[in-house]
């Protein structure tokens, strides 16, 4: 019954019901009717005739024998062309051949096999038919006419160049304009003068319906010097085209890919400014420069993950995605304990050692945006007494704390050359990796880097490689650059926060978790029980909710400045979170405007009783919204993390907003609260005492611009 329908599953079982022809199978009595007996009756001039028919009764007769009212004309004209149609079975054949491949109804082999039969399509249709979609569109058999207006604006378009500056700009300008309007709904006025357009625009329709059925009286002189003036300028535009009537398909086509460049380089525009990093499954990761090489800093905006596998799939000559799957511990960001969390690593491989020694670059690095530089040296020394080695190319395998996946970087020598080493020479350099990772609880690390340098040894009186020793890169051996860490620095590690015993010292410690500016960091994965999973499915997805009054009119009370901040404590569990604005990543301009927060939570149980969280949902009101948005879902960050009494997870995100501020009512441009569902965990710390969760509420806060 209704009542136990789901509302929130996307896929509810439904209860079949029998179809128009009751329970038999439709799809098969169809394709029982379906004929693959088909003949070619007509020559190669005759179909080309046939269609130029059916083309002019498609065009022209049927809609003007419509518009003049002669409705049984008109219905005489659409037989006679599908008539015409059902004489070549080519046009039967391409419809199916178009439902094949679209929908599977039928053997697209078979289907080309029976055109083939009949002669392919019409000759005029050829060069259709070659198109990679594999059938033929209706409006290329139809070959619909552009009106002299569209033809127009289709020739500025071409004219004006769709790379060029000045279109460029325009086209910018439309696109605010366009903005505008959607931010500024049209009044009620507004709405109906454009009705009122609308009827006169019919009405004008219908009496030039009443004009053309009585053309052969006093309104035939009026259509001729319409036409004349419709021709002349037909004419105009033709020879601006510099030839005969166009193709309608080869016009749009290029109107419609020009316009598609367009939307995907805006699109590329607001992502590289706005790359949201509240993205809870974002797994982290190394920042490429444009040749795919580790970066320098951070002063350019990183890459997004797909521009950076298309950059490496490049350079790979299409070997495939230049990823791999990680190490699990690295992955969990719990290592194993036998494991040697080093900052530097030496090994020597044949004639060659690699040693690296890595630190972090306090300089380049943004902890609040996840953003962490780290500088690392590599020395390599050619131990052979006789040999002469030549470095040809590299290749580094990076994997950030969390993420699943080992970043891969190669390519041909080091730093841009391929030194040559004699024997007891060294070659020595600095580069830089900047990683956008979180720091998580349970390691120090924020990656693990690992790779090898390929070489050849050179002959007496040989100044550098032959290609067959370069062998693509790959040279005759590898030296290896073993297994190294990249680790946090101790300020910008998670560390559990305890109360002491003492009283004042608890104090002191409640109050620096109110004033402490902290780092981007995340919890270790736990792995949720079973009853910790179903209270975390518990929470209903919702899209948006009635705002708050004074929000949505910018009258927010002065008596109480507004808080950038807020800290609570619900059922034993402290959540603290405070805001910066973040104007390197904001827009103004384009009423965009980025702000960070970072959340603390801690559990202050006093009866040594552990949590753990397992949702999370937020309710966000930008100010002149009438709604508010709700965000939630499972975990924080994506992880589950556990709190013993007295530990802390903590991590920083960011709120990317588009918003028009209010700036002379309020420096405020949006208001937030929330709350975390949490489990109470038994004596063992992994089992839930109840499946009901309870909630740690996150008190409202504002994103507040600066004076």
């Amino acid at each position: 019954g209704v009542d136990n329908i789901d509302p929130w599953n996307p896929n509810p079982y439904i209860k079949p019901r029998p179809g128009k022809y009751g329970w038999s199978d439709t799809n098969a009595s169809a394709a029982e009717n379906l004929s693959y007996d088909v003949k070619q009756d007509m020559t190669s001039s005759e179909r080309d005739e046939n269609l130029q028919t059916i083309r002019r009764l498609r065009q022209d007769d049927i809609p003007l024998l419509t518009r003049t009212g002669d409705n049984l004309g008109a219905a005489e004209a659409c037989r006679d062309a599908d008539s015409r149609e059902a004489a070549d079975p080519w046009y039967g054949l391409n419809e199916r051949l178009g439902d094949a491949i679209k929908f599977g109804t039928e053997d697209v082999d078979t289907l080309k096999t029976l055109i083939d039969q009949v002669g392919g399509p019409p000759p005029m249709l050829a060069k259709y038919a070659a198109n990679p979609r594999g059938y033929v569109v209706r409006s290329e058999i139809i070959g619909m006419n552009l009106s002299n207006q569209r033809l127009g604006k289709m020739i500025d378009r071409r004219e004006s160049g769709l790379d060029s500056e000045d279109n460029e700009k325009r086209r910018q300008e439309a696109v605010r304009k366009q903005m505008k309007n959607l931010e500024n709904p049209t009044s009620y006025e507004d709405e109906v003068a454009e009705i009122r357009e609308l009827n006169r625009k019919r009405q004008e329709e219908y009496y030039r319906g009443i004009m053309e059925r009585e053309a052969g009286g006093g309104y035939a002189k009026y259509f001729e010097d319409e036409k004349k003036d419709y021709d002349k300028k037909r004419e105009e535009l033709l020879k601006k085209l510099g030839g005969d009537e166009p193709e309608y398909s080869e016009l749009t086509g290029e109107f419609l890919d020009g316009t598609m460049k367009n939307f995907v380089a805006d699109l590329k525009r607001i992502n590289n400014l706005f790359d949201d990093d509240d993205d809870d499954d974002d797994e982290g990761g190394l920042l490429l420069d444009e040749g795919g090489d580790i970066g320098e800093s951070f002063d350019e905006k990183p890459m997004s993950k797909a521009a950076q596998a298309r950059a490496e799939a490049m350079k790979n000559d299409g070997s495939g995605r230049p990823r791999l799957p990680g190490d699990a511990d690295v992955t969990k960001g719990e290592l194993d304990a036998d494991i040697e969390i080093n900052e530097a690593s030496s090994a020597t491989t044949g004639p060659l050692t690699v040693e690296v020694s890595s630190a972090y670059n306090t300089e380049n690095s943004d902890p609040p945006m996840r953003k962490h530089c780290f500088q690392y040296t590599v020395r390599i020394t050619n131990n052979s007494d006789t040999d002469t080695v030549q470095l040809l190319s590299r290749r580094f395998e990076i994997q950030t704390v969390g993420s699943s996946m080992k970043d891969v970087v190669q390519g041909e020598g080091v730093t841009g050359r391929q030194p040559v080493l004699q024997p007891g020479e060294v070659f020595e350099y600095t580069s830089t990796a900047p990683l956008s990772v979180r720091p998580i609880g349970t390691t120090e690390i924020a990656a693990r880097m690992s790779g090898e340098y390929r070489y050849c040894i050179l002959q007496d009186g040989q100044d550098k490689a032959t290609d067959e020793q370069i062998n693509k890169g790959q040279g005759e051996a590898g030296a290896e650059l073993s297994t190294f860490h990249f680790v946090f620095p101790e300020e910008q590690r998670v560390k559990p926060v305890r109360p002491s015993d003492d009283d004042d010292d608890e104090e002191e410690e409640d109050d620096s978790v109110k004033t402490t500016t902290v780092t981007s960091t995340a919890a270790a994965p736990a792995s949720a029980p079973p009853a910790a999973k179903d209270a975390a499915a518990t929470s209903s997805p919702a899209s948006s909710l009635p705002g708050e009054p004074d929000m949505t009119s910018g009258n927010i009370s002065t008596a109480t400045p507004p808080n950038d901040s807020s800290d609570t404590l619900t059922s034993d569990v402290r959540v603290v979170v405070t805001s910066t604005y973040r104007p390197e990543r904001s827009d103004a301009t384009l009423d965009k405007h980025c702000f960070a927060y970072n959340v603390r939570i801690t559990n202050e149980s006093p009866n040594d009783q552990s949590i753990q969280l397992v949702s999370r949902r937020f309710e966000i009101q930008t100010v002149g919204s009438s709604n508010k948005d709700v965000v939630q879902g499972p975990g924080v960050t994506g992880r589950q993390p556990v709190l013993k009494p007295g530990e802390s997870f903590e991590y920083t995100s960011t709120a990317p907003l588009s918003v028009r501020p209010m700036l002379d009512k309020t420096q405020v441009v949006a208001r937030m609260s929330g709350e975390y569902n949490f489990v109470l965990l038994g004596e063992d710390g992994k089992t839930p005492v109840s499946s009901t969760p309870l909630k740690a509420e996150l008190g409202s806060f504002h994103f507040i611009l600066p004076e």
